[in-house]
């Protein structure tokens, strides 16, 4: 079902009057600077993005996922609807370059910041979302946080961190106007004060 998603842009839509974009950002990365678990934010460009930037305007960023890697290369794990192809017709959790998740029809800004803890809390937050992506897990249209069956972008990062022993969002849930349920938004994982910037794009 999506009738919250649905009711939230309904709810928005009054607001997203401007949807003009800045000029692309180039997002490069120095890979040396990298460790699984580091955390990818994304301000996308997509209608379902300015509809959370609408919601939080403080912390600039639409969607959110992890990084990891494989014994070659790294990659961004995430939870997103609407971003399928011939080869991925289903909306489920995505593994993904950091040129196909910056890609210039996704994303306006973008930023990666690491949680300052042990860096094997980083490293078991990342195997897990690993086995989230070979399990093909789908995306969350209820967007339920107690159903982990399904998943949408925040709710993974807070299940692999929670997995790993740590509630990235110390309990932070965010609401929408005329919506009753609660939700965890990119802003309520960036308010963790324990979350270090490692490099921020615009």
């Amino acid at each position: 079902m999506k009738k919250i998603a649905i009711a939230v842009i309904g709810v928005f839509a009054l607001f997203l009057v401007d949807c003009k974009q800045k000029p692309l950002f180039s997002f490069k990365i120095d890979e040396s600077i990298l460790l699984e678990g580091d955390i990818v934010f994304r301000r996308g460009s997509s209608i379902a993005s300015r509809v959370v930037l609408a919601a939080e305007k403080e912390s600039g960023y639409s969607h959110v996922g992890v990084i990891v890697k494989d014994s070659l290369n790294w990659w961004i794990i995430h939870a997103v609807p609407g971003e399928t192809d011939k080869e991925n017709p289903e909306e489920r959790i995505k593994k993904e370059t950091f040129s196909q998740f910056f890609a210039p029809d996704r994303a306006v800004a973008g930023a990666i910041f690491r949680l300052d803890t042990n860096e094997y809390i980083g490293y078991l937050a990342a195997q897990k979302a690993k086995i989230l992506f070979e399990r093909k897990v789908l995306f969350d249209h209820n967007y339920d946080l107690e159903d982990s069956l399904k998943m949408y972008c925040t709710e993974l990062i807070y299940f692999v961190y929670n997995y790993a022993g740590i509630d990235i969002s110390e309990g932070r849930r965010s609401s929408f106007p005329a919506i009753q349920n609660e939700f965890l938004l990119p802003g309520d994982i960036l308010a963790n004060p324990k979350l270090k910037k490692l490099y921020i794009g615009k």
